[in-house]
């Protein structure tokens, strides 16, 4: 690669972020700021406007508030990495769902998220879970053997749901 042609660098902490970090902040926003539907943020609420799924995710991603935050930002390939993440998870999602829930994938997620019937319990625990299942499918060897190798010198069995408290605790 030419030196001019050198991609954007986001420096420190920041350059680790995953798509389940992108998604447990987004959780966390919606929980102080508020969820809505509609549009991305709502008219009100300042700086910090409760906000949609994907506002929510925009606002984890650059850190303030983008009009679109899908298009532009310094967090623009976190946002949309996080965006594509959770799409394809409510995707498989859809595809095991029982009779009495809903059964198609959405075209996107504000249509996911405008839903007569979402609420934001949903919506924040979705987040989560999507976060956990992305910790849990990316997983290194080395974090499993790890966290394995705690497990049994505690005399405990692994389990998914294990790790993920474990990786989170570190």
């Amino acid at each position: 690669m030419n030196p001019t042609q050198n991609q954007p660098h986001t420096p420190g902490a920041l350059a680790d972020l995953t798509p389940a970090h992108i998604l447990r902040c987004a959780a966390r926003y919606l929980e102080l700021h508020g969820w809505h539907q509609g549009t991305y943020y709502s008219n009100q609420g300042g700086t910090f406007p409760p906000a949609c799924t994907v506002g929510a995710i925009g606002m984890a991603a650059h850190g303030r508030l983008i009009t679109i935050p899908t298009t532009s930002g310094a967090g623009l390939r976190d946002c949309r990495r996080a965006l594509d993440y959770l799409t394809d998870y409510l995707t498989d999602l859809s595809v095991i769902a029982s009779e009495d829930e809903w059964s198609t994938a959405p075209a996107d997620l504000m249509e996911w998220n405008d839903r007569d019937d979402q609420d934001a319990a949903t919506v924040i625990n979705t987040l989560r879970a999507s976060a956990d299942n992305y910790d849990w499918a990316h997983a290194t060897e080395e974090q499993l053997e790890t966290y394995a190798e705690h497990e049994y010198s505690n005399e405990q069995l692994p389990t998914r749901e294990g790790f993920l408290a474990w990786l989170g605790a570190r």
